[in-house]
């Protein structure tokens, strides 16, 4: 019974150690929660420095439309007003880090204008961080409307 608890009680340790989900929030999740938020004011903003710092130069976007655009394509159409973002707001988040990936889902709300049309719209995410030389850097966003 004794042996049996102990093989209990370190297979629970070693799922806790491998599972980001079983860890907890610690500050791995709290630093891609962090980018992510300065991501969503910088897009708010439509500071375009900012942007060019968090996203990755490989960095895939999704729109919830189906569209798809590279890093020169998205912070052309942020700088051309093709988008203006009036607010992102995060409802729900979870974030799950493997070491130098994290992978941020959840929901939000957007308004925005998207050529010439205001939009008031709630969003189901994955968006995937990786940390570079320090800092998380995002490379790919996909987000679909929630009806």
């Amino acid at each position: 019974m004794r042996v049996r608890r102990g093989c209990m009680l370190l297979l629970g340790a070693a799922m806790a150690a491998a599972s980001p989900a079983l860890a907890g929030t610690g500050d791995g999740e709290r630093a891609v929660l962090e980018a992510q938020d300065h991501r969503f004011a910088a897009t708010v903003a439509a500071d375009l420095d900012a942007l060019g710092r968090i996203l990755a130069d490989d960095v895939t976007y999704t729109h919830s439309s189906g569209v798809v655009e590279s890093r020169a394509e998205y912070l052309e159409a942020l700088k051309s007003g093709k988008y203006r973002y009036r607010s992102m707001a995060p409802e729900e988040r979870r974030v799950r880090v493997f070491s130098d990936v994290a992978v941020v889902t959840g929901a939000c709300r957007v308004l925005v204008q998207a050529s010439g049309r205001e939009r008031d719209i709630r969003l189901r995410f994955t968006e995937v961080y990786l940390r570079r030389d320090g800092a998380w850097r995002m490379v790919a966003w996909q987000s679909t409307l929630i009806p």
